[in-house]
């Protein structure tokens, strides 16, 4: 096992004019105060950003003798800053402002585990990971844990990256030539806590007197038994938790292990909107608080006048000079491309609920995605299309599109393709998609050239295996109503469909088509470049006024029981049945853009004319289910 030790960061930079702390800073100057930051997402100049980090972390420096800094997961990836460099500016500005302990989130992954192990040389305090495996070598992929001295104490992190990450990254990555998994996150029964106890020991006997878990895991929304609260309970030795991966402000949370004693766990939220500051005491023990303010600097901290400002482009912020003037020279070089103007748009294409500001691509129909999705559909002249929420991370806004906004709205670097998929394959990554609503969850789908029902009165019964993988339904569908352009879903029968690599090819929410479904076209673009190219080329710069509702065009629908059908389970019988009725309802309803007016004909081109408002849709749509159903009685 490797075990690296990085030399702590307690730089102090003093003036020669320096003022003599009062008593109570001379008392606190002992304390050992640990930085840390989570979920960054390459928000390197959002709220606090990385130049007011670094200098926080000065002032800290100036009064404290031992300051440290720590990440949690999730840095490199989330806007093109990110993707288009693969995650080395972002390295390159972690080293400049100074971490001493940072474990991969499930995002680190996304460029490719050989660029990880790239980065992690590069990042000067390298990556800690204590549960990821290679299979076929049996070792550890990083170190597991990292030791800081500090002369007189000792600070263990030991790092631990959720298990999700198999199919919150990309699921091939783990795997060989052959499908088969060869890297393995300790997700086996109770392998986890394990791996984790193995190691918080082995820091202890190497002499740690702290032992901080820096875990990218979460707090709600994620698999419970990988939770932060989880591995608190079923382990001893941790003293606090600092976590990730779940976007939670929380300042300081207190569990208890396995024995009774008490665990801090504190998560400060994503793209820096608070730094976390965590103080070891002998006065005072363990406690932890978040910090959403910089301040300016005092003169008793000695710092040079000239090395910080006041930053007046983000409402009066203070930054470090040198590192902000670093994160403008990095801009630059991306500005080029990213500010072409590829379109306009007059109207915001949502990721999120107008009224609420509440996310939505990941339980609920958008114009985002529907627009996303009929563009694919249109380029590639398929059936269907479909992405996933977790694809989707910001909204359009309405006035010009540039590369930079289509980017920041799927930050990836996902690539497109299309493939021949079935009817079932297609029900079955409906009902995999849909299984956690009313919750959020990144495997909801937006989609082109199909509209469904949900029944909510039916709990799933989506079986997955140990790496969450989709297996079988094992009882009644959630899904139901399900047409493709007009026409019932027939299981057996083979469709089109475009979408990104990540669900067609590289296992992306459940591995329902990976592996599974024949490649018609292989990937060659990401999907930003081609989704700018079809707007600046296919639509002239224009976004047409059918996506004006930022809540879709009724193509998912949520009912509970009574609109149920049976459609599917016998579909031969039924696209029979429903021929006439569907060809009457392609008759009246405007179709939107890249919408067919049967399985297996070529998308229109959008109308910009198209006026149909999506209430006049569902109400066409409830009348047809309801003359199905009576049919369906009759015979």
């Amino acid at each position: 096992m490797k075990k690296r030790i990085c030399a702590a960061a307690a730089v102090i930079l003093l003036g020669s004019g320096l003022t003599v702390l009062p008593a109570s800073a001379e008392e606190n100057r002992g304390d050992i105060v640990i930085l840390y930051t989570n979920d960054v997402h390459c928000g390197i100049d959002d709220s606090i950003g990385y130049d007011g980090l670094a200098l926080y972390k000065r002032e800290m420096e100036a009064l404290h003798d031992h300051v440290l800094l720590v990440d949690a997961g999730d840095a490199i990836q989330g806007n093109a800053f990110g993707s288009m460099t693969k995650g080395a500016y972002i390295t390159d500005l972690m080293n400049t402002v100074g971490y001493n302990a940072a474990v991969p989130g499930n995002h680190e992954f996304d460029y490719g585990l050989q660029n990880l192990t790239e980065l992690e040389k590069a990042l000067h305090c390298g990556y800690i990971s204590c549960n990821l495996k290679n299979t076929e070598t049996d070792r550890d992929v990083f170190s597991p844990y990292s030791i800081v001295d500090l002369g007189d104490v000792q600070i263990g992190f030991v790092g631990v990256t959720t298990p999700e990450t198999y199919l919150k990254s990309t699921p091939v990555f783990f795997q060989n030539e052959h499908g088969e998994y060869i890297y393995t996150f300790g997700q086996e029964e109770t392998r986890l806590y394990d791996i984790i106890q193995e190691n918080v020991d082995k820091a202890i006997d190497e002499g740690a007197d702290y032992i901080i878990l820096l875990g990218h895991l979460g707090e709600n929304d994620v698999t419970e038994k990988w939770s932060a609260m989880s591995v608190a309970a079923n382990t001893k030795g941790i003293h606090a938790i600092i976590d990730g991966h779940s976007h939670e402000v929380t300042p300081s949370m207190t569990v208890q292990n396995n024995i009774g004693e008490n665990v801090i766990i504190t998560q400060t939220g994503t793209k820096l909107v608070n730094i976390g500051k965590m103080t070891i005491s002998e006065h005072s023990g363990i406690t932890a608080e978040l910090v959403d303010t910089v301040p300016a600097p005092t003169a008793e901290m000695g710092l040079n006048q000239d090395s910080w400002r006041e930053a007046e482009d983000r409402a009066g912020r203070y930054v470090d000079t040198a590192v902000n003037q670093k994160i403008l020279g990095l801009e630059a070089e991306l500005n080029g491309l990213l500010s072409v103007k590829v379109g306009e748009t007059a109207f915001t294409l949502y990721d999120s609920d107008p009224e609420t500001g509440k996310r939505r691509v990941r339980n609920a129909e958008t114009n985002l995605g529907d627009f996303f999705t009929d563009a694919w559909r249109d380029l590639y002249q398929t059936d269907v299309a479909f992405l996933n929420g977790g694809g989707l991370k910001a909204s359009i806004q309405a006035g010009d599109i540039t590369y930079q906004d289509i980017k920041n709205a799927m930050p990836f670097g996902n690539e497109l393709c299309s493939a021949s998929v079935t009817g079932s394959q297609i029900r079955d990554f409906l009902e995999y998609s849909v299984s956690a609503y009313p919750d959020e969850a990144g495997k909801f789908p937006s989609v082109s050239g199909i509209t469904f029902t949900v029944d909510t009165s039916i709990e799933s019964s989506v079986v997955v295996n140990e790496y969450d993988e989709f297996v079988s339904v094992n009882g009644a569908y959630r899904v139901g109503n399900i047409m493709i352009n007009g026409e019932p879903l027939v299981l057996e029968k083979h469709y089109t469909a475009a979408s990104i690599n990540y669900l067609l090819q590289n296992g992306g929410d459940g591995f329902i088509f990976s592996g599974k479904c024949e490649i018609l076209t292989e990937p060659f673009q990401t999907d930003a470049e081609t989704t700018a190219n079809y707007i600046k080329e296919k639509l002239n710069g224009s976004i047409p006024d059918t996506y004006r509702d930022p809540y879709g065009l009724g193509r998912i629908q949520f009912i509970s029981g009574s609109a149920k059908t049976t459609e599917t389970e016998n579909a031969a019988e039924t696209e029979t049945t429903t021929t006439e009725t569907n060809h009457t309802e392609s008759q009246k309803e405007t179709r939107p853009a890249g919408s067919a007016a049967a399985a297996g004909s070529k998308p229109a081109a959008p109308d910009a004319g198209d006026s149909t408002q999506p209430w006049t849709a569902l109400a066409i749509s409830c009348a047809v289910m309801l003359l199905f159903r009576m049919r369906m009685k009759q015979n």
